[in-house]
């Protein structure tokens, strides 16, 4: 059976997006071996435009590339 929950207007009114000044640690993020990483992402163009292209990058449904980096 497939239970849907419905939010309720006061349930909405609550969410209060942060500013980015006021952001201290990533919202999200990966690791890689222990080590932080992060996700590069190109457009369809961008990825076209690239004189030498990542051989571990993915193609995601939503039609831009990603590949993932050990941040430095």
């Amino acid at each position: 059976m497939i239970y849907t929950r419905r939010m309720s207007g006061a349930a909405m009114s609550s969410f209060r997006p942060q500013r980015p000044e006021e952001r201290r640690e990533p919202t999200c993020g990966w690791r890689i071996n222990g080590h932080p990483a992060r996700l590069l992402i190109w457009s369809r163009e961008e990825w076209e435009e690239l004189e030498v292209r990542p051989i571990d990058a993915q193609y995601h449904p939503f039609g831009v590339w990603c590949a993932l980096r050990v941040a430095e």
